[in-house]
């Protein structure tokens, strides 16, 4: 079988299709055989060497990816032979034609979704809800601020927001095209950063009160106006810092408690590799339900064969795309 494994970090040029062993089954798991390949932000920092301290080659990539199940463990009983699902790995290896899961990492998609989809869904959305329901508690009528809305997570969460009837709902993107798919999603507004101040948007939309709840993935500058903008009450949930590629500890503000306490606001983050929150199966299951009630499914702006690899990363890079980027095996 063939799968991608890091024998060296740097840019896209690194990630190399080659053959392998194919993996054992885990005895309380599965074999799965890959149809498609989601691609995630994280990967590309992997890629260079930059996300934990301790990685070392050869270094196995991907954290999720939708097939069929063609051979199970003797304590795996969850799912059958044959059966279309999705492999949420954190530790990796998703980047490949078999994956091999545990029955912890294993999900059923929801009704209706095509590989693609199917391979697009688990991240985007199970961020943007973790965050979201589990963290926030949004209600309808409170009103929202999505940064970076024209990506994976980004797409979901304003697909979310409005499912739950929260209003307005403000996203900013890159580009007067990518404003204009974030509000065909269902957004109240979307400014576009590299033209105006989105902190006007907000003040203009809420009557001078901010928003109720910010999903934040940039870091920098857009963090610190985020936090300007929340209400009281309000919260932030950080996602990411897409525009910090080093030295964290320093580039990223320090936010002290008495701030907090005097603007009555909550900021939170979540690092799903932390969370690994596949192993929830209560929480994916209202997920699911929710998307199949509101026939919601994951934006995918690019779409690239798995040889095609080193391109994928680089459009998602050079911020290229929108939505999810997949590849398709």
């Amino acid at each position: 079988m063939r799968k991608i494994q890091l024998t060296s970090f740097g840019g896209p040029e690194v990630l190399e299709v080659r053959d392998h062993p194919r993996p054992a089954c885990p005895a309380n798991g599965y074999l799965i055989e890959t149809r498609a390949v989601g691609l995630n932000f994280a990967e590309l920092v992997e890629r260079r060497g930059k996300y934990r301290k301790d990685q070392q080659l050869p270094y196995e990539m991907g954290k999720e990816a939708a097939g069929v199940v063609v051979e199970r463990g003797p304590d795996a009983e969850r799912f059958a032979v044959g059966d279309a699902v999705i492999a949420v790995k954190f530790d990796n290896g998703c980047y490949s034609e078999v994956v091999d899961a545990t029955e912890q990492q294993v999900i059923a998609p929801p009704a209706g979704l095509d590989w693609v989809h199917m391979a697009a869904f688990a991240n985007t959305f199970g961020t943007a809800w973790y965050a979201i329901h589990e963290q926030a508690r949004l209600r309808a009528g409170e009103a929202v601020l999505v940064q970076a809305a024209a990506g994976g997570v980004g797409t979901a969460a304003v697909m979310l927001t409005k499912a739950l009837g929260c209003g307005p709902v403000i996203g900013t993107a890159g580009s007067a095209e990518k404003c204009a798919l974030v509000e065909s999603l269902g957004a109240d507004a979307c400014v576009n950063y590299r033209e105006a101040d989105f902190r006007e948007t907000v003040r203009e939309l809420t009557g001078g009160r901010g928003v109720d709840f910010c999903l934040e993935s940039v870091g920098g500058e857009v963090y610190e106006r985020s936090l300007e903008v929340l209400a009281p009450v309000g919260r932030m949930i950080v996602i990411g810092f897409s525009s910090i590629t080093s030295d964290y500890a320093n580039r990223i503000p320090r936010l002290h408690p008495l701030t907090l306490f005097h603007r009555s606001i909550q900021v939170g983050g979540l690092n799903v590799d932390n969370l690994k929150y596949q192993n929830h199966h209560a929480f994916w299951d209202s997920l699911r339900a929710h998307v199949e009630a509101h026939d919601l499914k994951p934006l995918v702006g690019l779409t690239l064969p798995f040889e095609e690899a080193a391109e994928a990363h680089r459009a998602l890079e050079a911020r290229e795309t929108t939505g999810k980027v997949v590849l398709t095996i």
